[in-house]
């Protein structure tokens, strides 16, 4: 019997005082804007149906993104209108934008399954002449080894899962520290845990998350 759920996935940005706003209460904006727009979502099987929501990649509380991506069931036989990304972005809060909707195959494995790395651009707050952004990077390179230690008390060394680190310019001429880490389902770091180890408040920066990067399908 043919389906009548159809797979949607969004890519939008993420910027402003929305950065604070938990992935919880974020998933509930997905929801609320969805119905808004006259789409109606699959929910899950069971006493208490969740709607078929999947981040790529929960942001940490704080950051702000140019890429993330979501992926959302929808009931396709009870959807009364065409999904266009401008109507959708009428209904959703300051600070979030819809820049592309997909429709992906059902089959496809989950985003989360396929994660491989986070591109990141931290921006130093307190330092206009970028001494802090300089230490950062200085720390870094000559850290042969990075233990951090968790929440839940287990330490492990971050200083593998720093795939690229550079200072780089924008196109503002504004320095920034570059990080690519590694963001696989069995090895993952955040880049507030490079600035702790680093002993630099993370809230003296400004943290950007530029791109997402996946494995192939198979």
């Amino acid at each position: 019997m043919p389906t009548s759920e159809q797979r949607l996935r969004i890519y939008y940005s993420k910027h402003g005082f929305i950065r604070y706003t938990s992935n919880l209460d974020l998933q509930m904006i997905w929801e609320r804007a969805l119905r808004r727009a006259g789409i109606t979502l699959a929910y899950s099987q069971g006493f208490h149906p969740q709607a078929k929501i999947q981040q790529a990649s929960p942001l940490p509380l704080g950051l702000e993104s140019e890429e993330e991506i979501v992926d959302i069931w929808i009931d396709k036989n009870h959807t009364t209108n065409p999904i266009r990304k401008d109507e959708l972005n009428v209904f959703l809060p300051q600070g979030l934008v819809v820049d592309t909707l997909e429709s992906v195959d059902l089959a496809e494995k989950s985003l989360q399954q396929r994660l491989l790395a986070s591109d990141y651009r931290i921006y130093s707050l307190a330092s206009p002449n970028h001494d802090a952004l300089k230490d950062l990077y200085k720390i870094i390179d000559v850290s042969e080894s990075m233990p951090f230690t968790k929440h839940n008390g287990k330490t492990y060394d971050i200083k593998p899962l720093i795939l690229t680190y550079d200072l780089r310019e924008d196109s503002n001429d504004s320095l920034y520290l570059f990080l690519s880490l590694s963001n696989t389902p069995q090895a993952t770091t955040r880049p507030d845990h490079i600035l702790q180890f680093c002993q630099y408040d993370p809230a003296g920066t400004l943290i950007i998350r530029q791109k997402i990067h996946f494995t192939n399908h198979d």
